[in-house]
C-alpha cells in the first residue's frame, strides 16, 4: 500500500500549541476541571467537549436534548436538523464516558442517561405518565397480524391479512417475571425535538419533544418521500377518523386509536457499549449498569423474525411459524417496534422484530458485555446471557461471511425475502438459512453503499479484538474472527484513506492509479495522489459486484472469491472520520496488546490514525470539526415525491392540508392510483428556515430540469452533526487513551453527588438504613437527629450502603440523613427520612400458617407482586371462604389501584382482593389488599396447603411504588417460607402474624 505524503504534520499545530498555553495558563473552559492537558489529543477532547457543551454552540435543546444538528434546513433520515435520534443519543453517553474518565466527574454520564429516559425511553420515568399505556394487555402467543412489505411506497396501505400466523414470543414471560411488567426499556428512534412538526406529546403533555415516526412503506421509500407522523395517534391530524394508519396498514375496520414506538438496534447496543467502558474506566454505580443490562434485555427483540417465523423456514416460500427461540437469527436486525391501543377501547398490544439484518447494525461490543463475566452487564433474565453469547458469535460469524475478497464487509441477510416470505431464487447465498441481501432494508440510496456503514461496525469489531487480546484470549474462534475481519478490512481501507495528500479521481468519483487508469477492486492499489497539506480524504461510497458463498462454518470458509467492491467517491465526513481513526486505534492497539508490539500493519494503522486526527483540526471552526458539503439530492426539496392513495386527504401538524391541491398523479408503473405531494406540500414550515432563500434561489438559478444538474453550483451546506462531532472528540479521546496512555492519571477529584433512595425501616429497637451508591462515593456518614431538619449527629461512617442504628429507644421518632465521600471531599446530605422503632408485637398462633416469596427485586417499579401459600397446621379442615390475608404496604401518592390474581391452585377467579386505606397511618403501610377466597376454592384438609397464590396490584396511572419499607414486603424471600408479616384472619379473628 502506498504511504507517500500521509504522514505531514498539518498547519493546525499552532492552533493545538495555543490551546496547550491557555490550559497551563488557566484560560480553558470553566466546564473541564482539568489543570492542564498531557497531550494535543487529550487537550483536543476537551476543547470539542466544551464546545458541545457550550449553550452558545446550540446543540442541545432548552429540555437538554441534543439535536440531531445545530442547523435545521437538511434532509438525510432525519428530515430537519432539530430533530434527534436514539443514535445521537448514544453518543452523548459515549461522549460522557470519555469525559468521566478524564476528569473523574461521571454526573455528566447519569445526567445524559436520565434525559435519555426522560424523553426518549417511552416509559413512566417517575412523572406517573404512562407512554406505553397498554403493554400489560400483550398476548405472546399472538404477537402480532401480519402485512406484507412492498417495493414501492405507492403499493400502500398494505393490507393486514394475517396471511402467516405469527409465531410465538418467548421472551415476554420472563421479562415479565424478571422486571414486573412487559414496558419495554428500549428507545424510539425519532423525536421531534422542538415540536417542529407539531403534533404534540399526547401520553406526556408536559415535554415539548414529541415521538413521531416516517419511514413505513417499504425499503424504496427515501426521506424524500416518507410522510411524518405522531407515534400516539389519537385521530387528531391526519384523515379524519383514520388518522395517518391508513397510509401504512389497511384493515376491514376503521384503524383504533394507537401509540407505536420503533427500535433502531445500533443506538441502543451502542449505549450499552459505552457503559461497558464506562464500567472497564472505573465507573462503578449500580443504578445505572443495571439500567443499562435492563436496556440489553430488552434489545434481544432484535434477535428475532418480524412474525417470529422459524430462521430459514420461508426459503421454498412457506414459512413456519416459531414456538420459541427457533424465530431467533440473533443477529441486531434493522429495528424491532410495539404499540398498543388508546382510549376506552384499547385494551391491546403487539410487537413485531425485524426479518432484515444489516451489517452495519452489529455489535459485537455489546453482545460481549452482556454475555460473558468479564464484559460484566449480563442481564437479569435467565436466558439473556446466553442468548448474547450465542449472538456474539453470530455476529462474528455474519462479518466473517460477508467480508469480501478486498476486505470491506457487504450488506447483510434477511429471512423474509421481498419482505414477504417469498421463495429463494435459485442460487441464492445463505447464512444460517437467511438469504444474502446486498442492501438490506432500504434501497434510495442503497443502504450499504456508504463507507460510515463500514467504519461504524468495524470499529466495534477493532474494540473486541483489542479486549480480547488484552485479556490474554488469543486463541479462541472468536478472537480469530475479530482479528481476521478487522486485519483484512484495515488493510483494504487504507488503501484508500489519505491525510496531507488527495486521491485522483475522474469525473464519476473512481480513484485512479498512476497510469490514469480507474481502480475497480483488487489488493494492494496504489492510487495516485496530489501533495494536500493540512487535508483529509476518506471513501464515501461503494459499489458490489457478487455475493457471498453460502455460510458453513469459520473453518470452511472460503473467503469469499466471488465478493468484490469497488471503492469510490473521496470525501470529507468528519463523523465517519472519527469513527475510521477509532478503528484504526483500537486495532493498533490490539496488536500491541496481542504481540507486545505494534504488528507492521497496526503501527501504519497507529501513524495514518495521527495524521488524521492532526489533519482534522484544522477543521475546527469554533464549534466543531465540519467541511463545506455540496448537496446535490436537494434538489428534491422541490419535486413531487411524497405518495397519498386517492382519496386520502387530511391535516398535518403544521395547519396545513395534506396532500394539498398542488399534486400531480401518481406513476402507474409504480403500482399505485393516488397522487404525488413535495417536501414543501407536506412540510411548509421548512420555506421559514433561515437557509431556505439561498436554496430556493440556488434551485431556481441553477437546477436543470432537463438534464437533472446543477448548472451553476450545486447548494452547499456547513452542518454541525451532533453524533459526527462526538466521534471525532471520542477519536482524539480514544486515541489518547490507548496510544499514548493517557486519562489514566491523576485528575483534579470530584465529591461525589448526595445520595438517594434513602429508606428508613422501624424495628424493635433499632432502624434500618438503606440507600443508593452515587459514582464515586467510597465512604457514607450517617446522621441522626431527634428533630426534623436537625442539628445531626454522626452516628456512623461505613463504605457500605446499608446501616442499622442499634442505639435508639422505642416509641422515639428519629431523624436521618446521609452523605457520601471520597478523598475530594463530602457530598450534600441526602433527603431526610424518619422512622419511630417499636417493641415487636408477639406473633398471633393458630392453626394456618401463611408462607411467602417474591420474584419482585425491583422496589421501585410500578407493580407489587407476592406470592402465597397457606398451610393448615391443624386436625380440621378449614373452608378458604372463611380465610382472609392482609398484605401492608405503602402507596406512595394515593391513587386508584388494580387487583390481579396472576395464578392460583385454587382457581385464580376464586381469589379476590380489596383496597383498604389505613387511616393514621401504620409504620411500612399506609394501605393494606386484603385477599379472600370464594366458595369454588374449597376447604384445607389438615396438613394441606392451598398451592401457588399469585397476585399482583398496580395503580391504574401505573406510576411507582417504593415497596423497600414497606411492612409486608422482603426481596430475600425469593424461597417459600413462613411470613408474620402477612397476617391471617379465620372468620374475622386473628390467628397468624402480626399487624404493623
Amino acid at each position: 500500500m502506498k504511504r507517500s505524503n500521509v504522514f505531514r504534520k498539518p498547519l493546525s499545530l499552532a492552533l493545538t500549541a495555543a490551546l496547550l498555553f491557555s490550559l497551563i495558563t488557566g484560560v480553558f473552559g470553566a466546564g473541564t476541571p482539568k489543570a492542564m492537558a498531557a497531550s494535543p489529543e487529550e487537550t483536543r477532547f476537551l476543547q470539542l467537549y466544551d464546545q458541545l457543551k457550550d449553550p452558545a454552540s446550540g446543540y442541545f435543546s432548552p429540555e437538554g436534548i441534543p439535536y440531531h444538528a445545530v442547523e435545521t434546513l437538511m434532509s438525510e433520515a432525519p428530515d430537519y436538523g432539530h430533530m434527534t435520534t436514539s443514535e445521537a443519543y448514544s453518543y452523548w453517553m459515549w461522549l460522557e464516558v470519555l469525559y468521566g474518565h478524564y476528569t473523574g466527574d461521571w454526573s455528566k454520564l447519569e445526567e445524559a442517561w436520565d434525559n435519555m429516559e426522560k424523553y426518549i425511553i417511552p416509559v413512566n420515568e417517575g412523572d406517573g405518565k404512562e407512554e406505553q399505556p397498554t403493554m400489560s394487555y400483550y398476548n405472546p402467543n399472538s404477537p402480532a397480524t401480519y402485512a406484507a412489505e412492498y417495493d414501492q411506497p405507492d403499493k400502500y396501505p398494505s393490507q393486514l391479512s394475517g396471511q402467516y400466523a405469527a409465531g410465538k414470543d418467548p421472551l415476554d414471560a420472563e421479562l415479565k417475571a424478571t422486571y414486573g411488567n412487559n414496558q419495554t426499556y428500549l428507545m424510539h428512534w425519532l423525536v421531534d425535538v422542538d415540536n417542529w412538526y407539531g403534533f404534540g406529546n399526547l401520553l406526556n403533555p408536559s415535554h415539548t419533544a414529541a415521538y413521531v415516526n416516517t419511514f413505513q412503506r417499504g425499503e424504496q421509500e427515501s426521506v424524500w418521500e416518507a410522510v411524518p407522523h405522531p407515534s400516539q395517534d389519537d385521530k387528531s391530524f391526519g384523515k379524519p377518523g383514520e388518522g395517518f394508519m391508513t397510509l401504512f396498514t389497511k384493515e376491514s375496520n376503521t384503524p383504533a386509536p394507537q401509540w407505536r414506538y420503533t427500535n433502531a438496534t445500533d443506538a441502543d447496543a451502542r449505549a450499552i457499549q459505552a457503559m461497558y467502558w464506562a464500567k472497564e474506566l472505573g465507573y462503578d454505580n449500580e443504578v445505572y449498569l443495571q439500567k443499562a443490562e435492563k436496556m440489553g434485555d430488552y434489545l434481544r427483540y432484535g434477535m428475532y423474525d418480524k412474525y417470529f417465523q422459524q430462521i430459514g423456514s420461508a426459503s421454498d416460500g412457506s414459512p413456519s411459524a416459531g414456538t420459541g427461540k427457533d424465530a431467533a437469527h440473533y443477529l441486531m436486525a434493522w429495528y424491532t417496534a410495539w404499540g398498543g391501543g388508546l382510549g376506552s377501547t384499547g385494551n391491546w398490544a403487539w410487537r413485531i422484530g425485524a426479518s432484515h439484518a444489516h451489517q452495519g447494525y452489529q455489535n459485537v461490543v455489546a453482545a460481549y458485555a452482556l454475555s460473558d463475566p468479564e464484559g460484566g452487564l449480563i442481564p437479569s433474565s435467565p436466558t439473556a446471557g446466553t442468548d448474547w453469547a450465542t449472538s456474539l458469535k453470530r455476529q462474528l460469524e455474519f462479518y466473517s461471511w460477508l467480508q469480501s475478497s478486498e476486505g470491506a464487509i457487504a450488506g447483510g441477510a434477511t429471512n423474509s425475502y421481498d419482505g414477504a416470505y417469498k421463495a429463494y431464487p435459485a442460487g441464492t447465498s445463505t447464512f444460517y438459512g437467511m438469504a444474502y441481501d446486498d442492501a438490506p432494508v432500504y434501497h434510495d440510496p442503497p443502504s450499504n453503499n456508504w463507507f460510515g456503514m463500514q467504519a461504524w461496525p468495524v470499529e466495534r469489531i477493532a474494540e473486541l479484538y483489542y479486549i480480547l487480546a488484552s485479556n490474554g484470549d488469543t486463541s479462541s474462534e472468536n478472537f480469530q474472527m475479530a482479528k481476521q475481519v478487522v486485519e483484512n478490512w484495515v488493510d483494504w481501507s487504507m488503501d484508500y484513506a489519505f491525510a496531507n495528500s488527495r486521491p485522483v479521481t475522474d469525473s464519476e468519483g473512481y480513484y485512479l492509479d498512476q497510469q490514469g487508469n480507474r481502480v475497480l477492486g483488487g489488493n494492494d492499489p496504489q492510487i495516485d495522489t496530489v501533495s494536500a497539506p493540512g487535508e483529509f480524504w476518506i471513501p464515501s461510497n461503494l459499489e458490489w459486484q457478487g455475493k457471498p458463498d453460502s455460510w458453513n462454518g469459520f473453518s470452511n470458509h472460503t473467503g469469499n472469491p466471488g465478493l468484490h467492491v469497488v471503492t469510490k467517491n473521496p470525501g470529507q465526513d468528519a463523523g465517519v472520520l472519527g469513527s475510521y481513526i477509532k478503528a484504526l486505534t483500537f486495532f493498533a492497539a490490539a496488536t500491541k496488546a496481542e504481540n507486545g508490539s505494534y504488528s507492521a500493519l497496526g503501527s501504519q494503522a497507529e501513524q495514518l490514525a495521527k495524521s488524521l486526527l492532526d489533519a482534522a483540526w484544522g477543521y475546527n471552526d469554533g464549534v466543531g470539526i465540519t467541511t463545506v458539503e455540496p448537496r446535490s439530492d436537494y434538489y428534491r426539496y422541490f419535486m413531487k415525491e411524497i405518495y397519498f392513495p386517492n382519496g386520502w386527504n387530511g391535516t398535518f401538524g403544521q395547519g396545513n392540508a395534506i396532500p394539498g391541491s398542488s399534486t400531480v398523479p401518481s406513476d402507474p408503473a409504480k403500482g399505485g392510483d393516488g397522487v404525488y405531494a413535495s417536501y414543501i406540500d407536506v412540510r411548509p414550515e421548512i420555506t421559514n428556515d433561515p437557509a431556505w432563500s439561498y436554496l430556493e434561489n440556488k434551485f431556481n438559478t441553477s437546477w436543470n430540469p432537463q438534464t437533472k444538474q446543477w448548472d451553476n453550483g450545486t447548494p452547499e451546506f456547513t452542518y454541525h452533526r451532533f453524533w459526527s462531532q462526538v466521534d471525532m472528540a471520542t477519536a482524539y479521546a480514544e486515541y489518547d487513551r490507548l496510544i499514548n496512555g493517557g486519562g489514566g492519571g491523576p485528575v483534579e477529584p470530584v465529591a461525589p453527588k448526595a445520595p438517594t433512595g434513602l429508606k428508613a425501616t422501624a424495628g424493635d429497637a433499632q432502624v434500618g438504613l438503606t440507600w443508593n451508591k452515587p459514582a464515586g462515593a467510597e465512604s457514607y456518614t450517617v446522621k441522626r437527629a431527634t428533630l426534623s431538619g436537625g442539628p445531626y449527629t454522626d452516628i456512623a461512617t461505613i463504605s457500605e450502603t446499608a446501616y442499622t442504628d442499634f442505639d435508639v429507644v422505642n416509641n422515639t421518632t428519629y431523624y436521618y440523613v446521609v452523605s457520601a465521600g471520597n478523598a475530594a471531599g463530602s457530598s450534600p446530605d441526602s433527603a431526610e427520612v424518619s422512622a419511630t422503632p417499636t417493641e415487636a408485637p408477639i406473633p398471633a398462633e393458630g392453626d394456618l400458617t401463611v408462607q411467602y416469596r417474591t420474584n419482585d427485586n425491583n422496589a421501585n417499579d410500578n407493580q407489587i407482586r407476592a406470592q402465597f401459600k397457606i398451610v393448615n397446621n391443624g386436625d380440621e379442615a378449614i373452608a378458604l371462604s372463611d380465610v382472609k390475608l392482609r398484605y401492608y404496604y405503602t402507596i406512595d401518592g394515593d391513587k386508584a389501584q388494580q387487583f390481579h390474581c396472576d395464578y392460583a391452585a385454587i382457581g385464580s377467579g376464586n381469589v379476590s382482593g380489596t383496597f383498604v386505606k389505613v387511616d393514621p397511618a401504620l409504620p411500612g403501610g399506609d394501605y393494606y389488599i386484603e385477599i379472600s377466597f370464594g366458595a369454588g376454592a374449597g376447604s384445607l384438609a389438615p396438613g394441606a396447603d392451598s398451592g401457588e397464590i399469585q397476585v399482583r396490584i398496580n395503580k391504574t396511572d401505573w406510576t411507582n411504588y417504593a415497596e423497600a419499607d414497606d411492612f409486608s414486603y422482603d426481596s430475600t424471600k425469593s424461597a417459600y417460607a413462613d411470613w408474620e408479616r402477612v397476617p391471617a384472619y379465620l372468620n374475622g379473628s386473628l390467628v397468624w402474624g402480626i399487624e404493623p
